[in-house]
């Protein structure tokens, strides 16, 4: 009964699944009602005993009182022939529909008028010889397999071989089965080909039950091996494209053809198919030769007290979760997947208390984010209950809290997680629309507070269906992700498999939404942009993730070394009851990988339309199509500049316009991290001394500011152009080819010195280079000139910028002179800066 089709079963059995009755199994479509055993016309007339057709047309057999062909048989075969039509099969053979069937299924008849239909290949080894080489066995095994898998046999010719072996096929009204046996062996291959609507896979039970017979053991005690099944569905023929909701999962790439169609896994166990209201859910067990073998995982059962025995979760099948057939996760990718979509948003916020997350239905992205013991409240927004309570039920490990000390075996029921099942979309406009009247709120006061991390686990940007239009186009909803951000707020998102150098732009194509959902977020005013990948999640290709910064500075938690993560990790994630740590994966060398994109993320962003700023080749990296003057064309005399000047720096040799000037020695500069810089000031605060004041006075004196990774950082040039001074009242001729602007015509704020696009990719790939990369001649210099640079171009932050422009201009005034002169005439700034630092505290 458990394999009958809908027509065939009551009204209680269609909603029920085999395990649990509250998880409806995918209804089966209306099996062929039998009117006549010998040969069948198929019409849209109800049958005499009351029973429909299912509209399985494309295969009809005209009616006629001939018997169906018979084979002939040959006298000198040492070998049998029988073929026998459908009226030798008995009756009890053939099962039919008695009940009715119900009115929907007309309308599946009307859409099954296809040249389309499904093949099922079956491969079993270990079986019993003694049946393999029994032509009555297996005959009546196929007979039984048609009629328990409520198809309609038409006739069957089955020929015994010779020395071993038998070959049969039966002619079905849907299309035909056949077998082929190897006895000595113990190996049967059968297909079996329908052209109707009726799912072939509920089929693969009744042919194991039927066909794979286990040998005897050969001596007492023999452990005799289960017999082995390998099997494939193929969808064949052409068909129609259907909307969203009415795609077969079985045409499906990932599930269809990937598992479904590959016929060698070892293992290929249905684990449970359910339809929600929303979405059909496939999950399976498999087991694939190439990563784990058979072998091992039977080993792995045991209590032989073997290495495999002893380790069985690492010789286990993997489970994998499919929604319409697209694959979402795996027990082999879970921490691979999940914990890279969580942490580095929640390590890029120094306090996250208030985290929300979009779908997440399986459990997991929750269970990571309750691991931070910084969180007070999770909300997750699931519009599918039934995703939610089937994965509780199917995939335990992945919202498993049951290790984290202080929460729940459930992560659902961790006090901290809110779940609402609701549309994401109309929960955040609901709250954080735009005209939301803060004077009549409609929910919760609590449903108003702002997130600190918004997590979206919800579908691939590349997935063509309308709710992912929804998701990644519709602004409104957008820019309610962004209002219901705090100031410092962070969201992550999953943006499907990575790019590959052969990629267009994300401009065309299949990653259109990628593209743009990363243009609505700058538009919105995010400040900071990154993209990164991970090649752990057990998909066919790196999966990339999007995180969206409000506030630039978060870049400096982003670009934390990997001894930070290491600290910030054991400082908040929560500890468990095993003493195992609670992250499977992520650390912080992990987190350093994520800093820098993929060559292939930069390259497909330079194929956009207009190309982005830095991928031209005069820009990006060190052009050959500029000459470099190297180091040792320069020298170190008395600068002209003033009289209080001090050093310069004079070219030896002529110098061409656009030249690179010592490119060669601008990745060895002295790089001050923010932190690092952030100790010395603090220490050098506290404590009068003479060594460290030296230190900040090297910095200032010889150094630039730069907040390329979001706050200040220092860089010092290793080389004698560190002696460069400014060139007054425009007359500077190397700096960066952008550089504009002096210090007698610069307004009190210019942003424009300030403003960093908050998502390029290459200066994101090239960011060490991008921070000291060498400047370049502005016009043709000739031998024997000073060279002089733009100090304006050094100023990073806007609370400094005034106080820049009045001392250079005073400088170039003659009305005072550069730190390094104070230092070496004995009037340190770091007396004067330490008496400013104590007033600000005061």
């Amino acid at each position: 009964d458990k394999y009958k089709s809908k027509g065939g079963r009551s009204n209680d059995e269609k909603c029920k699944n085999e395990n649990d009755d509250d998880i409806p199994r995918i209804p089966q479509k209306t099996r062929l009602s039998k009117k006549s055993k010998r040969s069948i016309a198929v019409d849209s007339s109800d049958d005499d005993d009351g029973s429909e057709n299912d509209g399985n047309e494309e295969c009809r057999v005209e009616d006629n009182d001939n018997d169906a062909p018979k084979g002939d048989s040959d006298d000198d075969d040492k070998s049998s022939d029988k073929e026998h039509n459908a009226d030798d099969v008995n009756d009890d053979d053939v099962k039919s529909d008695e009940e009715e069937v119900d009115d929907d299924d007309d309308d599946d008849d009307e859409e099954e008028h296809l040249p389309a239909g499904q093949h099922l290949l079956v491969d079993i080894k270990d079986v019993d010889g003694t049946f393999l080489n029994s032509e009555e066995l297996l005959a009546q095994a196929m007979v039984d397999v048609v009629a328990d898998s409520r198809l309609t046999l038409l006739s069957y010719h089955c020929h015994t071989l010779v020395p071993t072996g038998v070959s049969c096929v039966g002619v079905l009204l849907e299309s035909h089965i056949s077998f082929h046996t190897w006895p000595t062996e113990g190996v049967i291959t059968l297909d079996l080909f329908t052209c109707g609507a009726a799912p072939l896979l509920p089929v693969l039970p009744v042919i194991e039950r039927l066909f794979a017979i286990p040998r005897p053991p050969l001596f007492e005690g023999e452990e005799v091996p289960k017999p082995g099944v390998g099997w494939s569905h193929v969808l064949r023929g052409f068909r129609d494209d259907k909307a969203h909701g009415d795609t077969d999962a079985l045409s499906s790439d990932d599930l269809g053809v990937d598992v479904l169609g590959y016929l060698f896994y070892d293992l290929k166990e249905e684990v449970a198919s359910v339809q929600t209201p929303f979405q059909r859910i496939d999950i399976y067990n498999l087991i694939d030769s190439r990563s784990v073998n058979i072998t091992d995982y039977q080993r792995s059962l045991s209590n032989d007290g073997s290495y495999q025995a002893q380790h069985p979760d690492l010789f286990a099948p993997n489970k994998v979760v499919f929604l319409d057939g697209v694959k979402q996760s795996t027990s082999k990718g879970d921490a691979g997947y999940h914990e890279s979509l969580v942490h580095p948003c929640m390590f890029m916020h120094a306090d996250p208390k208030n985290v929300a997350i979009i779908g997440g239905g399986e459990g997991a992205t929750l269970r990571e984010v309750l691991k931070h013991d910084t969180v007070e409240k999770c909300t997750m927004v699931e519009i599918d209950e039934l995703m939610v309570t089937t994965s509780r039920k199917y995939l335990k490990e992945w919202s498993d809290c049951s290790d984290i000390v202080g929460s729940e075996e459930w992560c659902v029921d961790d006090p901290r997680a809110d779940v609402r099942y609701e549309d994401a979309v109309a929960w955040f406009i609901d709250r954080f629309g735009e005209g939301v009247d803060e004077k009549e709120k409609k929910f919760d006061e609590d449903d108003y507070r702002p997130f600190d991390v918004i997590i979206m686990d919800a579908l691939d940007p590349q997935v063509n269906i309308p709710f992912a239009e929804v998701l990644y186009k519709q602004p409104a909803f957008l820019q309610s992700i962004y209002d219901s951000l705090t100031e410092d707020g962070i969201i992550v998102m999953q943006l499907g498999d990575a790019p590959s150098i052969h990629d267009p732009s994300d401009q065309v194509g299949r990653n259109e939404n990628r593209a743009i959902i990363t243009e609505h977020l700058l538009r919105m005013g995010f400040e900071s942009v990154h993209v990164y990948e991970e090649k752990h999640s057990d998909f066919d290709e790196s999966w990339t993730y999007l995180v969206a910064m409000k506030d630039y500075t978060s870049r400096s938690l982003w670009y934390s070394n990997a001894a930070q993560i290491e600290v910030a990790i054991q400082k908040r994630i929560k500890h468990t009851h095993s003493g195992k740590s609670a992250l499977r994966f992520f650390d912080g060398a992990t987190m350093m990988t994520y800093q820098t994109p993929h060559k292939a993320q930069e390259v497909v962003y330079c194929r956009n339309k207009p190309m982005p700023a830095g991928c031209d080749e005069a820009t990006h990296g060190f052009s050959k199509s500029r000459p470099n003057v190297p180091i040792s064309s320069f020298e170190v005399k008395t600068s002209q500049v003033g009289d209080h000047a001090g050093r310069g720096v004079f070219a030896k040799v002529d110098i061409p316009k656009g030249a690179h000037i010592g490119a060669e020695q601008s990745a060895n500069s002295i790089n001050v991290a923010p932190t690092t810089y952030d100790i010395i000031q603090t220490l050098a605060e506290e404590h009068d001394l003479a060594d460290l004041d030296a230190v900040l006075e090297y910095l200032w004196g010889y150094g630039f500011d730069s907040n390329l990774y979001g706050e200040t950082s220092v860089v010092v040039d290793s080389t004698i152009l560190t002696f460069v001074n400014h060139g007054c009242n425009g007359t500077y001729n190397a700096a960066d080819a952008g550089s504009t602007g002096t210090e007698m015509t610069a307004d009190e704020f210019d942003a424009e010195y300030f403003w960093h696009d908050p998502y390029n990719l290459v200066v994101a790939r090239h960011l060490p280079y991008s921070q000291s990369s060498g400047d370049v001649a502005l016009r043709d210099i000739k031998a024997g000139e000073e060279i002089l640079n733009n100090y304006l171009d050094f100023t990073s932050s806007e609370k400094h910028w005034k106080a820049d422009v009045l001392d250079l201009r005073n400088q170039c005034l003659g009305k005072g002179v550069g730190s390094i002169t104070d230092y070496e005439s004995g009037k340190p700034r770091t007396e004067a800066w330490r008496k400013d630092e104590g007033e600000k505290q005061d």
